[in-house]
């Protein structure tokens, strides 16, 4: 057997006079996979195998096991009972019909036979079982799906909703029936995305995406949301299928994720990678706007020889020190973060003065030289500060960095626990830099 035929319906042709059954072969072969039996019994096991029919074709009136009999057994069994039977029957007592109809009989067909009305009850027979197997599948789907569903009418009106829905936002059907979805909005989304996914829905008839909603409580939540158009033979819109579901929780795991990947682990504070990106952003927006931008490198004078004597746990409890202390000592527009060790920097990006820079420059001196208490120890440094500005100092992020490293470093050669803003210095080699 070919695999385009493996892929035809299967019938059962149950007869007990062959010449019969051959006139039903003849008929069907050519549209079905066929299986026949001579015998009730026959029928019953043949039916009862792994590659069970779609379709049985039976006759009544049979020795030892009459149809109606077979018919009985069939659906008494959990296995069997769903599939479909025509009783194809020189019997057509009103009796005989009465027993084959209460115990789930789908048709009749009286002999002699009429080929032509026998391949078309058999096809509808199928297509009506195949729709209703669908419509049972998709009812299924509707009421037990994790994701909320809702259908609209082709005017956007909710016609209905399913279990999921009512879990998600809070809202019975009875509440939401007639209404627009917009009814669920939160107002975060702005009207140019949901032009944008009308007009996906109008030229392809699909859309996905993210929008915020609100619950019937008021709650707000991100959400993904699926929307299918439904049309009818002339093209025009029957339904709307939106499922979505909430994503609060995918949206913080990604939340997370970049915090760690954007933050220093010990002090909370943005790494260099965030710095950079920040950077690249604040001078392109200073190139527009002909603004300035100071970059403050700060390293702890001698936060080594801490490290080394008291151990890392120690260490580590100064650098958090120095994180709060840092940040309180700048402003809320400016940025603070962690490059690595003992270095930190300070990002400045509006409203630059000359003095305004000293003036940060010196509150963090200040603040960063009280001694420090870390467990029973009192500890002592200060910071190395060296600044450099956008546009005078450099162009591009890279320079910017280097530069205000430079000047950190000149201070760290000429005593440390000061500030200092960058000058170009000739090259004259390399020394090692001080702690």
């Amino acid at each position: 057997m070919s695999l385009q035929q493996t892929d035809l319906p299967l019938i059962l042709l149950v007869d007990d006079v062959p010449s019969n059954l051959h006139l039903l072969v003849a008929a069907l072969k050519d549209d079905y996979r066929i299986k026949t039996a001579v015998s009730g019994q026959a029928a019953l096991e043949l039916a009862a195998r792994e590659d069970r029919p779609e379709l049985i074709l039976l006759d009544i009136m049979m020795p030892e096991m009459n149809g109606i009999e077979v018919l009985r057994r069939l659906r008494d069994t959990p296995d069997t009972a769903g599939i479909p039977v025509i009783f194809v029957t020189a019997d057509n007592s009103e009796q005989s019909q009465l027993s084959g109809l209460e115990l789930g009989a789908d048709d009749y067909l009286t002999k002699p036979v009429v080929t032509a009305v026998l391949k078309v009850r058999v096809r509808n027979l199928l297509q009506r079982k195949r729709i209703e197997r669908e419509l049972r599948l998709a009812s299924h789907v509707f009421n037990y799906s994790g994701e909320a569903i809702m259908i609209t009418d082709r005017s956007n009106r909710i016609i209905e909703v399913n279990a999921a829905f009512t879990r998600q936002t809070g809202y019975l059907l009875e509440e939401v029936q007639g209404q627009d979805p917009k009814i669920l909005s939160s107002g975060r989304t702005s009207p140019e995305e949901y032009r944008s996914m009308w007009q996906s829905l109008h030229d392809e008839g699909f859309w996905q995406g993210e929008l915020w909603d609100r619950r019937k409580d008021g709650g707000v939540y991100p959400k993904l949301l699926t929307i299918s158009v439904v049309r009818n033979s002339k093209g025009q819109i029957d339904f709307h299928i939106g499922s979505f579901t909430d994503i609060s929780r995918q949206k913080t795991v990604e939340a997370e994720i970049r915090h760690v990947a954007n933050h220093d682990y010990l002090t909370g504070l943005p790494n260099r990678m965030y710095v950079q990106v920040v950077l690249e952003q604040t001078m392109t927006l200073a190139r527009r706007e002909h603004t300035e931008i100071a970059v403050m490198f700060i390293d702890l004078d001698r936060f080594k020889n801490i490290n080394d004597t008291f151990g890392h746990a120690v260490g580590d409890g100064l650098l958090i020190q120095v994180a709060a202390r840092l940040k309180q000592s700048v402003r809320e527009s400016d940025l603070v973060a962690r490059l690595g060790g003992d270095e930190f920097v300070v990002v400045m990006t509006s409203h630059l003065t000359v003095n305004g820079e000293i003036t940060v420059a010196q509150k963090i001196l200040e603040n960063l030289s009280l001694p420090y208490q870390v467990g029973e120890l009192t500890l002592h440094s200060t910071p190395s500060i060296g600044i450099s500005r956008y546009p005078f100092d450099a162009l591009s992020v890279e320079e910017l960095m280097k530069h205000a490293d430079m000047a950190m470093y000149q201070v760290k050669q000429s005593g440390r626990g000061q500030y200092r803003f960058f000058k170009p210095i000739p090259a004259a080699g390399n020394p090692e830099r001080p702690a």
